[in-house]
Parts: C-alpha cells; sequence; structure tokens
C-alpha cells in the first residue's frame, strides 16, 4: 500500500510540473521603460581601457539594438578622476585610459547627457579559479567545460579559439565562441530548472581563456533579477516577469559594477 501511495503521488506531482510547462505567459511590454538609458559597465581590477556602454531600450522584443552617443562620462575614486571618450568605430562604447580598479576604493560613475546619471560601487576579492575539468563527448572527439558551481559569489566568463583547427572552425561557422557562468549566494530553483542552453563543444587544440570576476551582493542581486528575464526564464519554476534591479540614479536601467579579476589561459589538449 506504501509503494502503491507513493506511485500516486509521484503522478500527481508528474502532472503539476508539466501543467506548470504548459502555462502560457502574455508578454506586456512596460511603456515607462521605453527610450530609457541603459548602462552596462563594469570597471576590473585589470590595467586596461575600461569600458562603459550606452544604449537605449527598445519598445518591443527583436529590434535593433540602439547605441546612445555624446554623452559626457566620468568614473572617481574619490582621489583620482577618469574621462570615458566616446570610439569613433563603436557608437555608444566609452573607452578611459588604461587604468585598474584597487580594493577599499567606492568608485562613483557620472554619465552627463540631457539628463545627469549617478551609480557607486566598490569590490571584494575572488578566489582562485578551480583546476580545468572537461567532459568528453560519446559520440565524438569532442569535448565541453564542466562548471565548478561552488565557492564564492563570482561570475566566470569561458573564450573559446579553435583557429588552429580549421576543420572545426568551418564545420561550426565560426573560429570562436563565449559562454558565462554564474555562482550566487542564493539557491534559486528558477536556475535549478532553468531551460536547457546549448552546450559549447570544443576540439583539441582550443586556445580557452577563463576570466573569474568577483561580485558583490548587490551586483548578485542585479544578475539575478536579470538571470530570472533572460536564461533562467520558461522553467519549470517560472516566476511574474518584473523590472531588474539597478544601482543606477534618475530612472536608468542597467548596472555599474567593480570587478577584481583572475584569469589563465589553456591550451587544451585533453587529459
Amino acid at each position: 500500500m506504501k509503494v502503491k501511495g507513493l506511485k500516486y503521488c509521484l503522478i500527481f506531482i508528474a502532472v503539476i510540473l508539466y501543467s506548470g510547462c504548459e502555462k502560457k505567459y502574455s508578454w506586456e511590454f512596460q511603456s515607462e521603460n521605453f527610450n530609457k538609458l541603459i548602462v552596462d559597465g563594469i570597471i576590473t581590477s585589470e590595467l586596461k581601457a575600461q569600458c562603459i556602454k550606452l544604449s537605449i531600450s527598445n519598445p518591443g522584443m527583436n529590434m535593433s539594438y540602439r547605441p546612445y552617443p555624446g554623452a559626457n562620462i566620468e568614473v572617481s575614486d574619490g582621489t583620482n578622476q577618469y574621462e570615458f571618450i566616446e570610439s569613433v568605430s563603436d557608437s555608444g562604447s566609452y573607452f578611459s585610459v588604461p587604468f585598474k580598479a584597487v580594493a577599499n576604493r567606492t568608485y562613483t560613475l557620472t554619465i552627463v547627457t540631457d539628463s545627469i546619471y549617478n551609480a557607486s560601487a566598490n569590490m571584494v576579492s575572488v578566489t582562485t579559479l578551480e583546476p580545468f575539468q572537461d567532459v568528453k563527448n560519446d559520440t565524438s572527439d569532442l569535448y565541453r567545460y564542466l562548471y565548478p558551481d561552488k565557492g564564492d559569489p563570482s561570475m566566470t566568463e569561458i573564450y573559446y579559439n579553435w583557429g588552429l583547427v580549421p576543420s572545426y572552425c568551418a564545420k561550426y561557422g565560426n573560429c570562436e565562441a563565449k559562454e558565462t557562468f554564474y555562482t550566487l549566494n542564493d539557491i534559486d530553483e528558477n536556475k535549478i530548472f532553468a531551460p536547457d542552453k546549448a552546450i559549447i563543444w570544443f576540439p583539441k587544440g582550443t586556445i580557452i581563456i577563463r576570466k573569474k570576476y568577483s561580485l558583490t551582493q548587490e551586483h548578485q542581486d542585479f544578475l539575478r533579477s536579470l538571470l530570472m528575464e533572460t536564461q533562467w526564464s520558461g522553467g519549470i519554476f517560472d516566476v511574474q516577469h518584473g523590472n531588474v534591479t539597478t544601482n543606477l540614479s534618475n530612472g536608468a536601467l542597467g548596472y555599474f559594477g567593480v570587478c577584481m579579476v583572475v584569469s589563465d589561459t589553456i591550451h587544451f589538449q585533453s587529459n
């Protein structure tokens, strides 16, 4: 009787879950978010020309990216001021002279357009990269990266370049690819039951660059709300869609962050 009862319980749970998958959702765009300034800006502990990108929000889905030109941008740490100049060849992308962010300072972003927008952020430390792990494809001599989802909150970008394997470039349709992984403090059922995403398979001879970024709690909150609207959306435990959090003033969208970065480069030949 216990086995029979468990069987019916599992059937009931399955019906509920599949019903959740079939729920229709009608996208309703909020007009107050049209034509808003969107800020995509992370400065890091790397000594380089830092970049901040500005664009304008669209009134609907699948519309072309709209860069925002002609802004005045400055980042200050209380002692130093860094001006960001718009790229001549890439409208909406603004670059500084080379500098690196350091710990124990608060960085303030100021953007002047027809309005003034501000945001502040600081940097926390990042743990070292985990040893590289891969998984071999069962039916071909290809591999995928096995992300170790553990440790302190972080964002890890993986860049693949298999340009030394021309046959795979032709098969894949490109010689490069990129994917991003997140480790956040919160345990989200939306992440656990998120829709499957494409797996990037790579051959021996691929050059792999890993970059791991530290995340403050505020930066985590932004990424979590963004992922709920994007990568984690459409799963079994989907939630009511809403606005993504931001640390920007005056109604701007997006996020300004400061991250410590560690990286490595691997010439993959398999274990």
